[in-house]
């Protein structure tokens, strides 16, 4: 784990990144903007173990099966995984003590685990990492999205 800032992304963010949704410009240029940004400044990503599986699945009911494997391939050569052993009994207690969805518990596991920011499109997942005192930006959310746009301009590469 590097010292710089981890940050973990949920699929929702990549899945707007690669999926334009018609009448939805906003999801993806949030998504884009912020790629873009982590990437320049080189900061590490982290994804919980089965982000691989759950990224295909998004994908594959708007891309065909060749182009989820293409995105996937790229996606993952820049992601860093945190493997299952590493974070299932925090996962198991999220998940206990709050009934959250599995792959909530997880993300926020993950996030948890590394002392990361957690990233989402998903108002949900911002909301159950909220109450799982994880920190995590709603893109979607105007005040989420300058927050974190001020902390990641703050950061000197």
């Amino acid at each position: 784990m590097s010292s710089v800032l981890p940050i973990v992304i949920d699929v929702s963010v990549f899945a707007d990144y690669y999926i334009l949704y018609p009448g939805k410009p906003e999801r993806y240029e949030r998504a884009r903007r912020v790629l873009e940004e982590i990437s320049r400044l080189g900061l590490p990503v982290y994804e919980p173990f089965l982000f691989e599986i759950e990224l295909r699945a998004v994908l594959v009911r708007r891309l065909s099966p060749r182009l989820v494997l293409e995105i996937v391939a790229t996606v993952l050569s820049h992601v860093n995984i945190v493997e299952e052993r590493e974070v299932h009994g925090r996962a198991a207690e999220i998940a206990l003590t709050t009934g959250y969805r599995a792959v909530d518990a997880y993300y926020i596991a993950t996030a948890k685990h590394l002392n990361a920011m957690l990233i989402t499109n998903d108002k949900v997942m911002k909301e159950n990492a909220a109450k799982a005192n994880a920190e995590a930006y709603y893109l979607l959310d105007d005040n989420d999205y300058i927050t974190l746009k001020n902390k990641l301009s703050k950061i000197i590469n």
